[in-house]
């Protein structure tokens, strides 16, 4: 078995019969950095069944997955959900006092009946659903200078927690189904999550980059998905190379995307411009966010700007002396802003461009 260093890639070479069952890791003769594998990772799972093959002694047939019996009792309506993509005894498990039919499992298979049409198509081979929460994700700035708490309704996310990822799906503000944004974040490039000082936060803290902050999460799903997550990340893992997995996935085919693309490489997909939603915005306030899809909100604001518009005119055509001067200020000031804002909500993520 050949084994490289992340760092200074050396090479080492170790008998199959040495490797061990589970984690190790040995210091690098050449750099000292530690070296970390893992046995159970697919990687060495198919080298064993590869070995196992020309050895002509297949391993056992392993029993396939099944859903826990009294979870399938308590809720029938998910019983048509594939046992190999959802691990339903972790995703609704029962209370101290045995019980499933809680608040917090009622409002995960909300979440859940939202998403899991998109979340069925993004999953990879082998990769479990095993925890849900619903979450808003907003930069502070927004509340003051956008549409105030207004723009909280369209920044709510479903975070999934599976065997390998934390995917972050942009929702409609019922958290009823996907709106436009689709992020990921794995596990092996975290580097540690926290809850904040009331547990109603995650930070995701990367090895690499900057940290992601969801808010409004209830304090119990918030501590499941902690903990979860805190047995899948090594922080003193160097990674091999970090690109664009950890971020922005395509809305059409859920493939990982780098930056300021105009369409997907792998699917064909065309984006949403940043720059034609600023330059709507900037002609009057409202029609970017129409053009991003935010219509309800983008609609709001259209007629109230073409309301201050008409005061605006019929003071300038009384012959009021100051008003092209109150025409000039709002214009640059709040056209200018609402540019601003919408060129930074379009850099947020991916929308697709049906047109």
């Amino acid at each position: 078995m050949k084994i490289v260093c992340p760092q200074c890639n050396a090479s080492y070479s170790v008998p199959e019969n040495r490797i061990p069952e589970r984690k190790a890791s040995f210091p690098c003769k050449r750099c000292g950095k530690k070296i970390i594998f893992d046995s159970r990772t697919s990687k060495w799972a198919d080298r064993r069944q590869g070995a196992a093959a020309q050895s002509g002694k297949p391993e056992a047939a392993q029993p396939a997955p099944r859903h826990d019996g009294a979870v399938i009792r308590e809720f029938p309506e998910v019983q048509a959900l594939s046992p190999e993509r959802f691990a339903l005894g972790q995703l609704l498990p029962p209370d101290k006092k045995g019980r499933y039919r809680t608040r917090l499992n009622k409002f995960k298979l909300k979440l859940l009946d939202g998403v899991k049409s998109a979340l069925v198509r993004m999953l990879e081979k082998d990769e479990q659903v095993l925890h849900l929460a619903g979450a808003t994700a907003y930069y502070p700035a927004e509340l003051f200078f956008g549409n105030g708490w207004l723009t909280v309704l369209y920044n709510r996310y479903v975070l999934v927690a599976t065997t390998r990822r934390l995917i972050a799906i942009n929702t409609d503000y019922k958290m009823r189904k996907p709106t436009h944004y689709f992020f990921q974040f794995p596990y092996n490039e975290m580097k540690k999550v926290s809850r904040g000082f009331f547990g109603g936060r995650l930070i995701l803290t990367p090895k690499k980059g900057k940290r992601r902050i969801f808010n409004g999460i209830k304090a119990g799903l918030s501590a499941e998905i902690k903990k979860y997550i805190d047995t899948k990340i090594d922080p003193d893992t160097v990674p091999v190379a970090i690109t664009a997995t950890r971020g922005n996935l395509c809305p059409g085919c859920f493939a990982p995307l780098g930056a300021k693309l105009a369409s997907c490489p792998a699917c064909g997909a065309q984006f949403k411009s940043p720059r034609k939603a600023a330059l709507r915005s900037l002609l009057l306030p409202g029609l970017g966010d129409v053009y991003l899809g935010h219509r309800f909100l983008g609609s709001c604001e259209m007629l109230g700007s073409l309301i201050v518009w008409l005061v605006l005119l019929s003071s300038l055509f009384s012959g009021d002396s100051a008003a092209l001067a109150v025409v000039l200020v709002f214009f640059l000031f709040y056209h200018g802003m609402d540019g601003l804002l919408t060129l930074h909500m379009a850099k947020k993520g991916y929308s697709l461009d049906t047109k």
